[in-house]
């Protein structure tokens, strides 16, 4: 594409018709990694923040007498999406004796710390376990 002309310099035409396909694609590139790099940061901040709500619901008096031993918390992107606040999460727990919704609000106490303030285990046999800011159950 870029031949030389007969006293052996580059075709100038050609130069100027391919500049603007490489600048283009050295900002593609630079986009590219910039959206990667902040990417990658706000998936390890929400990696760390959904590992600090996990041990907020271990931790919480309430869910574990509803569902016995947790076997696995998973986040419900879904229900999370359903819900008004910005401190409000949705969790699928699953436990020895039941398995349920969560709905809940974290609120950062620290770097390390996410705590459960208050929320709303739905049970999937229909029972529905109110968690106040003190993480006593109250059944209805």
């Amino acid at each position: 594409m870029n031949h030389p002309d007969h006293d052996g310099r580059p075709n100038v035409s050609a130069l100027r018709r391919a500049a603007p396909w490489i600048a283009g694609g050295f900002l593609a590139l630079m986009v590219l990694i910039v959206l990667g790099a902040v990417g990658s940061i706000a998936w390890y901040g929400f990696g760390m923040f959904n590992d600090q709500a996990k041990a907020a619901i271990h931790n919480n008096p309430g869910v574990i007498e509803a569902v016995g031993e947790i076997r696995e918390i998973r986040m419900d992107f879904t229900a999370t999406g359903n819900t008004s606040g910005a401190e409000t999460f949705a969790y699928r727990i699953e436990g020895e004796r039941a398995n349920g919704l969560l709905v809940g609000r974290f609120v950062t106490i620290d770097a390390d710390t996410e705590e459960l303030r208050d929320g709303k285990l739905t049970l999937d046999d229909g029972r529905v376990i109110a968690l106040g800011n003190s993480s006593t159950p109250a059944s209805n």
